[in-house]
Formats: C-alpha cells, structure tokens, sequence
C-alpha cells in the first residue's frame, strides 16, 4: 500500500503545473468530508484549512486566487440561502455518493415507529429535515430532530445517548454499532429510505493539468482496499463526465424541493 501511494504521490508532483493547492473543508473536523480530504491531501502538497460550515467555507473560496480543492454536498447549492461554487465538467473531480441508514436503541423496525414521537440524532439541515419530516409523514411519525453539524459530531452525539435513534451515512454503521444494543433498521440502498448524499470532490482556480492529476489520484486512491475500507457504502464516480454533472444537479433539485 505504501509503494502505491508513493507512485500515485510522485505522478502528482511530477505532473502537477500550478501552485500549491489549498484544501478547504466546509464539514466539521470528525466528519467524511475531513477524512476524504485528509487523504487527499496526504498525496499533495497542500495548505488546510479547516471551515466547519458551508458559510465560512465559501468566505475562504472567495478570497483564493491560488488553486483550490474542496467537496460540496449538492444540499447546498438546493439551499438558496447558501452561496456555493458552481460545479461543472471542467472543475469536477469526481463524486462520491453515500447511501444513508437509520438506526436505533430503541426500534427494530420501521413500523415500530408508528403513531410516536421520537428524537433523532442527525444533520441539522433544512434538506434532511425535510426529508424525515415526508418520511414521518408516510410512516405516522413524528420526528423531532436532535441537530449535529456532520456525521462525526452526529454519531458522537448519539453514543453519547443524545438521541435512542440515528440517521447518517452508512460509513458510520460500525462505530455506532459499537454499543452492542444499536440495530439498524432502514437502509437507502435497500429502498426503505429514499434520500442518499452526492457530494462533489471540486476544484477552482486550477488548470487543466491540476484538475486531470487530480482526477488520476481519486482513480487510484478509489480503487485501493484502503479507501474502500474507510468510505464503506459509497461509491466514487471520476470526472466531469455528462452523467457526473446530471447526477450532481439532479440530488440539488431533490434538495431544493
């Protein structure tokens, strides 16, 4: 593993015609986004900085001539009160798409949910509320959310007995399972939940031959045990493809109704 990464990291340096890159994080420091970008990032030279909200993230974008790497979840172009970057063929990396689950101390199943009101620890964004509010709906039931700023600080909040119930990534499957008692109960990629995560591995400010030697390094990265390892329940699609692009605007739309 480690000779791989030394060719893939080598490749880079040798190809790599623009300045250094500065990755900037929009997620929180426990959360995928910091680990997809850490890995990144152990293969480049780079400058982090670390945002923790779309908000702050943006500001940072803003101020940037040099290039710049960054992944934005496509709830966030759906949000119109939130500024983002435009994401299109030329400076899209890939996209990594991750099924979601819930899970519960206290549930087994869906249907023992029916007619109650139950707090769950999750996302505090308007998409994902919207989400699990169309979800109760349907399901007769109420839920109150218990909001995190990722899937990190969600899966802390809810090991800590924040909430008896979760919806996160399946990523996390494994670290809130550790309790012994947690059943999950509900998966997207299952058909029980209709609501996955597509985010978009981003640069700007970067030229062509940056943008292809990153593309290369996802390739790579993506195919190694390692990553399939640590990003369980995603799937990665390379490049700014029009199937790439379609796929990215169409989760947008789906957040912004």
């Amino acid at each position: 593993m480690k000779n791989l990464i030394t060719a893939i990291t080598a490749m880079f340096i040798a190809t790599a015609a623009s300045a250094e890159i500065t990755i900037i994080n929009p997620g929180s420091e426990e959360g995928a986004f910091r680990q997809v970008l850490t890995t990144l990032g152990d293969n480049i030279e780079h400058k982090f900085v670390q945002a923790n909200n779309p908000v702050t993230a943006y500001s940072y974008i803003q101020d940037q001539t040099a290039p710049v790497l960054t992944i934005w979840s496509s709830e966030w172009p759906g949000d119109s009160k939130l500024k983002s970057p435009k994401i299109v063929a030329d400076n899209l990396v890939a996209l990594m798409t991750y099924e979601t689950m819930m899970c519960s101390r206290q549930f087994t199943s869906l249907d023992e949910m029916k007619g109650q009101t139950i707090k769950i620890a999750t996302w505090g964004s308007e998409p994902v509320a919207k989400f699990l509010n169309n979800l109760g709906q349907k399901l007769d039931v109420t839920f109150e959310v218990v909001p995190f700023g990722g899937s990190g600080s969600t899966t802390k909040g809810y090991i800590a007995g924040d909430a008896d119930t979760v919806f996160t990534i399946t990523t996390r499957q494994g670290a809130i399972k550790e309790d012994g008692v947690t059943k999950c109960i509900a998966f997207s990629a299952q058909g029980d939940l209709g609501f996955r995560f597509v985010d978009a591995i981003a640069t700007l400010n970067a030229d062509t031959a940056t943008v292809d030697d990153l593309r290369s390094l996802v390739t790579e990265l993506s195919s190694t045990t390692e990553w399939q390892d640590k990003f369980s329940g995603t799937v990665t699609y390379v490049g700014g493809t029009e199937s790439n692009i379609a796929m990215f605007e169409e989760a947008v739309v789906n957040f912004s109704k």
